[in-house]
């Protein structure tokens, strides 16, 4: 691809966003304001409980900006959503959204209490298990999103330095978009229906050494989906990004997202995909950048991370993304 087609996909994504701009901006508008009302009180609930291995924290919009009495929390294993977490000030209930055929789990949990014997059993099946066998490609890529978050979010022994998820609260937030852009080819609007990111990150030493990335995930590195592909589809989703800070509500999402200060001027937002390594993995967009009159002063660059996998962790990792080890990390 070139200058020109990167330009269209842009065109094409922002002119949805600005035919549907008093949807968009509204409703994120009003996200943005909620959810920052309410972070002491998701951030206070959250401190009664131990998030127990190997299950992990999601805080979606909806409850996130509903949490002013409660809290209510998505309780995922490798990436799939298999309770909620329930709390208020006091107490923690657990109900199960597991379904029959997923997971060999045989009951039903309604609002039972974090701590009864019928919680620790449904803690202690998942604990006890030492792999699954997904039943189709979407629980698999959850699957890969998960163990990547898990390694962004390393303290230390990182196999990619200087990059953190985006969360709120301390929780996994997986950033809802009005767009539909799971074709590589296509591009719609979808109000509240529309795709999520899947994976938001911060990557950099801080400061103003630090760019917000949008990361597009593959469970597959084949030839009917390539990393042009997914490249695509991760550009789409920048172009939302870059369209909601720079709106009335940007200067709350830019804190919200892990940001102090203002939202610079020249705005740089990495586009990535994140694949399974292969050998003679396509780099040919490395550290591009897009310039064009739909995006002003701002700048798309783009970059790949390939990664490596074992014992469902995440092994290695060969990234163009900015960092101290670039040497031993390169392709």
């Amino acid at each position: 691809m070139n200058t020109t087609d990167y330009s269209a996909i842009i065109k094409e994504t922002q002119d949805l966003m600005i035919k549907e701009k008093a949807d968009w901006q509204v409703r994120y508008n009003e996200y943005a304001k909620q959810i920052s009302r309410n972070l002491g009180s998701i951030k206070n609930k959250r401190r009664i409980f131990r998030e127990w291995k190997p299950f992990t924290l999601y805080l979606n919009t909806t409850n996130a900006k509903n949490a002013t009495n409660k809290a209510k929390f998505d309780l995922r294993y490798l990436g799939q959503s298999v309770a909620y977490i329930v709390c208020d000030d006091e107490n923690v209930f657990l109900s199960t959204n597991i379904g029959k055929d997923k997971f060999e789990y045989p009951d039903d949990l309604i609002n039972v209490p974090w701590k009864s014997k019928a919680a620790k059993q449904f803690r202690k099946h998942f604990k006890d298990r030492s792999k699954w066998e997904f039943n189709n490609k979407g629980n698999e890529e959850h699957r890969i999103e998960s163990l990547l978050l898990s390694e962004f979010s390393k303290q230390k022994d990182k196999s990619l330095p200087n990059i953190k998820p985006v969360k709120i609260a301390g929780i996994r937030f997986p950033m809802p978009t009005p767009l539909r852009a799971s074709d590589h080819d296509d591009v719609k609007y979808a109000k509240q229906y529309g795709g999520g990111i899947d994976i938001l990150a911060r990557t950099g030493t801080g400061g103003q050494n630090t760019n917000l990335c949008i990361i597009e995930v593959k469970d597959e590195n084949i030839n009917r989906e390539p990393a042009s592909y997914a490249i695509k589809q991760a550009i789409k989703y920048t172009v939302f990004i870059r369209e909601l800070l720079r709106s009335n509500a940007g200067d709350t999402w830019w804190k919200l997202l892990g940001f102090g200060g203002a939202i610079p001027k020249n705005l740089v937002l990495y586009a990535a995909c994140a694949m399974p390594y292969i050998n003679n993995a396509d780099t040919s967009f490395s550290g591009f950048d897009i310039k064009c009159n739909e995006l002003g002063d701002d700048i798309i660059r783009l970059h790949y991370i390939y990664f490596k996998e074992s014992d469902n962790k995440i092994s290695k990792i060969y990234t163009s993304l900015p960092n101290k080890l670039q040497q031993e990390q390169s392709l």
